[in-house]
């Protein structure tokens, strides 16, 4: 097993992947509040936008795209470097939307989004998990709501959170020998970048060629976009929240966490499925174009 046998000191150390923005940054400021030392990872081309967190926190910045197994390995080496091979947390966060119908999503994207959301975060693991067992840590993953709930044209990205869902489910039973402990962060909404990463008029011409370009597609589309921009959380809140019960030790596999995390979760569980698709259908739009292509079809 990697590391010492002796920890060589009482520092707390947390790696954060996707630090550079959105809910990693405000995870790292939230755990160096807690007094852990903070490793963030994010891809070079945004790491200068970790730079407040060095300069404010004494943040350890990393460039790391975690999907390339040689940054993996390196970030590794980093880890060991500053850790000794004792790591209390490993908070798998990175991650990128796609939106979309699910039938017209583009095949690079796909591989993309499951290359970043999915795969990245279990080579991640692989490389990391020796540390957190030496320290008998926890390993946190952000899942979300579209892993319960069929929101508007987020197939694909809901398909990754499930996947990371189902992953950490497993791990967190082959972890419990160890003292590790896994938690999967069900998000709700929170207000961050991840809708905007593509262009506005981008993502409406998404509808342009589509089987689903009827009246309503485009009113539907932006109201899934602005979904959690109305109505998230800030990320500082969401963070405060879900760093509060991680430190606490909680015992709970899921976490819920952002506007109606639970309650979402809680309607995926114990309603019908005719009801959940009908009230995601209303609240994004998409009666009218469901509709308007049941008109057409006739």
């Amino acid at each position: 097993m990697s590391g010492k046998l002796t920890r060589p000191s009482k520092q707390k150390y947390a790696l954060i992947s996707g630090a550079s923005s959105g809910i990693g940054y405000a995870l790292a400021k939230e755990f160096s509040k807690k007094g852990y030392k903070v490793i963030a990872a994010s891809p070079k081309a945004v790491l200068h936008l970790q730079d407040p967190l060095v300069a404010e926190y004494g943040v350890i910045s990393v460039p790391c795209d975690i999907t390339n197994l040689d940054d993996l390995k390196r970030l590794k080496d980093v880890v060991f470097e500053e850790t000794g091979g004792y790591l209390d947390i490993l908070y798998n966060n990175a991650g990128i939307a796609v939106n979309g119908p699910a039938i017209e999503v583009d095949e690079a994207k796909v591989d993309k989004i499951f290359q970043v959301n999915v795969i990245g975060h279990i080579n991640a693991t692989k490389q990391l998990a020796p540390y957190v067992i030496n320290a008998k840590g926890t390993i946190v993953f952000t899942s979300s709501v579209a892993a319960r709930v069929p929101l508007a044209w987020t197939s694909v990205y809901s398909a990754t959170k499930s996947a990371i869902d189902s992953y950490a489910q497993t791990l967190h039973g082959e972890m419990e020998p160890f003292g590790v402990r896994v938690h999967s962060i069900i998000t709700g909404g929170v207000n961050t970048e991840i809708g905007d990463r593509e262009n506005a008029i981008e993502y409406q011409n998404t509808f342009k060629n589509s089987l689903f370009n009827v009246d309503g597609a485009i009113e539907s589309a932006i109201a899934a976009k602005r979904m959690s921009e109305d109505n998230g959380v800030s990320p500082g809140k969401y963070a405060k929240d879900v760093v509060g019960k991680i430190v606490r030790n909680s015992k709970k596999f899921n976490l819920y966490a952002g506007t109606s995390g639970y309650t979402l979760h809680f309607v995926s569980r114990y309603l019908p499925l005719w009801f959940v698709e009908f009230a995601m259908q209303w609240f994004f739009k998409q009666l009218k174009v469901f509709r308007n292509i049941r008109k057409y079809t006739k």
